[in-house]
């Protein structure tokens, strides 16, 4: 599979699964964990370079199957790039590729750390690998930016650099170690440089964040006012999933070793229109306003919220992609769509609130290994990874025209419809147990969506093109507009599962309609006082669905969107349209089944719909009692032209 490609002759042995024949440094970090799925995939076995090894060894063999990978081909073994002798627990004699990714990215650090790491790791790495018989490339993992220079252009301006940011300074300075070392060690080598590399484009998920994944979180929660540089800069991307198919392939290549391998999507726009694009994405205003770098790195950091050793990425230059085109053209490599893969990666950070984790700088072992690719960082660099638990993880959802979602509107059984103050994840407790194909949607303006009128208009266009008609469940106002869409086209609905529809209750308080007050109090609650006003019958331990709702309250002007939505709702007017709407959806037989709370009780004549009153519960069954709920679904789909009645 590997052609023997070293200055030097060696004697080459047959791995076994027992004996890797690839060793990966940074097999932790967001590209290394990729990289392994990618090897193993095709046929390799990989030894994963991991300090704790026994503890981490059923988590990273999970991921590998998770993506795609054979986790059988799967060697994880213990070791130390900043020990002598990489710390291994075992020799790997059948070892022919080192692929060597582990850095340490992080702003602020010093030349002592980050060295330790990004130099003398290096090296380490390098004079281990040249000590191996079987040995016939080594990949070094670089970074786009240090190809904007010659290299003794580079080495000469390694302290300049330093001067100017230690992590900078010391992926440089081992880059430039590396070039002096394959002479010195007589190995066959070759340097893959990745511009900023985003989510997999398949899925969008990522483990990390800073950087340009910092400006997705800065865009969501409307804090990005105005953009370092000018029209001109350059902050290139490409997705994971491709670069890590682009690594795996370079040593199978006999053309692409002493090359300097370039690695960017070419459809990258200027970082202007690329932030457009995401904003586009998210449905959130873009940025109306660039300043000067050299403005923007002369402030306080506290003022802008932007690392001034960020800012060094943030250039105007072009990059030469000759070499690393032509390895992609040769082992038939195709990027992904660029928009595609954006919005999956925006909709993966959103739906697990940006890695579970917000401005937290930290730092992975080596073997973290994004050495800047993610450039430019707009806060304090951290690494974090998803929490399994985090809202979204299983299914991450994706953005449509500003619309968050779930699920596909156009082909489940089962369309969700959230209420105030909650997002489209307070749904999917219920969503999981009525056990059908279901999607669920975050209103607009509402969430993790964009702006929007919250309207029929805007529902019939998340259904267009649906082959059979939906069974549409709204809880609170949710459930006004599913009735409005039902009286609207009452033949594309099945059945209405209506959940505390307050349209049908007695009046609500005229303090609700008080905007400015109701934002102010919405946007003060923690999630313990969350779940006491709203959540009070519920006993256990706090639900995804309240952390998912604090966090879109606490988008910049998240609280006043939902007050403003609110006070929408609760007036006469609206009200009376809904109720309007509930009497056609009776007149059309249009299968309603009512579920509330009896803290809750209905103020109208309900006859004509189904309905169900839950014991000790209020505004919000779908969460306090999902299985009751669950139950009397099920039952109404059923039998959905069941006589109406009423139910303990």
């Amino acid at each position: 599979m590997f052609p023997s490609m070293t200055k030097r002759e060696t004697t080459h042995r047959e791995a076994t699964p027992s004996e890797p024949e690839i060793l990966v440094t940074g097999a932790t970090g967001f590209i290394g964990r990729w990289l392994l799925a990618a090897l193993t995939r095709r046929g390799s076995t990989v030894a994963a370079l991991v300090r704790g090894a026994a503890d981490r060894r059923a988590e990273l063999e999970g991921f590998v199957a998770r993506i795609g990978g054979d986790p059988s081909k799967l060697v994880v073994v213990e070791g130390d790039v900043e020990r002598e002798g990489l710390g291994l627990e075992r020799p790997l004699p059948s070892v022919r590729v080192v692929h060597h990714l582990a850095a340490r990215f992080a702003w602020g650090l010093s030349r002592e750390e980050a060295r330790a790491t990004n130099v003398e790791g290096t090296e380490r790495v390098m004079r281990w690998a040249a000590a191996q018989p079987a040995l016939d490339r080594f990949v070094f993992l670089g970074g786009y930016r240090m190809t904007a220079a010659s290299r003794e252009a580079l080495a000469a301006s390694i302290d300049a650099r330093y001067a100017e940011g230690a992590y900078e300074g010391s992926k440089c300075e081992a880059y430039v170690l590396f070039r002096r070392l394959v002479d010195e060690l007589d190995l066959s080598w070759s340097a893959v440089h990745p511009s900023g590399v985003i989510g997999d484009a398949r899925t969008g998920e990522t483990t990390q964040l800073p950087g340009l994944g910092e400006t997705v979180q800065k865009l969501f929660e409307r804090r990005l006012p105005a953009l370092a540089g000018s029209a001109r800069t350059f902050v290139p991307v490409v997705t994971v999933d491709y670069l890590a198919q682009f690594l795996a392939t370079v040593p199978e290549r006999r053309e692409s070793a002493g090359e300097d391998l370039v690695v960017l999507d070419p459809a990258s726009p200027p970082l202007p229109e690329l932030v457009a694009m995401l904003a586009r994405v998210l449905g959130v205003p873009a940025p109306r306003w660039t300043l000067p770098v050299r403005l923007v790195a002369a402030l306080p950091t506290a003022w802008t919220g932007v690392h001034r050793e960020s800012t060094r990425f943030l250039v105007e230059d072009r990059y030469d992609t000759r070499e690393g085109d032509a390895h992609a053209a040769a082992m038939g490599l195709v990027h992904p769509p660029l928009e595609q893969a954006l919005a999956r990666w925006c909709a993966f950070l959103v739906s697990t609130r940006f890695l579970g984790r917000r401005d937290e700088p930290g730092r992975d072992e080596p073997g973290h290994d994004e050495p800047g690719h993610d450039e430019p960082g707009h806060d304090e660099p951290g690494h974090d990874e998803p929490g399994h638990d985090e809202p979204g993880h299983d299914e991450p959802g994706r953005y449509e025209a500003g619309t968050f979602v779930v699920g596909d509107p156009r082909t489940a059984d089962v369309v969700l419809l959230h209420g105030i103050p909650f997002d489209g994840e307070a749904m999917a407790p219920l969503a999981r147990a009525l056990a059908r194909s279901s999607a669920r949607l975050d209103l607009p303006g509402l969430g993790r969506s964009g702006a929007g009128a919250i309207d029929v208009a805007w529902l019939r266009s998340r259904l267009a093109g649906r082959a059979r008609p939906a069974v549409l469940v709204g809880h609170s106002l949710g459930a006004a507009l599913a009735t409005q869409y039902a009286a609207a086209y009452p033949s594309e609905v099945a059945t209405l599962v209506l959940i505390a529809p307050s349209f049908l209750m007695a009046p609500p308080s005229w303090t609700l309609r008080l905007e400015p007050v109701v934002a102010s109090v919405l946007g003060r609650l923690d999630p313990d006082a969350f779940e006491r006003r709203f959540l009070s019958e519920r006993e256990g331990p706090a639900l995804a669905a309240t952390g998912s709702a604090i966090a879109a309250l606490a988008r910049d002007g998240g609280a006043r969107c939902y007050a403003r939505a609110l006070a929408d709702a609760v007036t006469p007017r609206a009200r009376a349209a809904a109720r309007e709407a509930f009497d056609v959806v009776r007149e059309r037989s249009v299968p309603t089944l009512i579920v509330h709370g009896d803290r809750e009780p209905l103020a109208v004549d309900a006859r004509g719909a189904a309905v169900v009153t839950i014991e000790a519960c209020g505004h919000a069954p779908h969460l306090t009692h999902t299985e009751a709920v669950a139950r009397h679904a099920l039952g109404h789909l059923a039998a959905p032209r069941a006589a109406t009645r009423e139910l303990r």
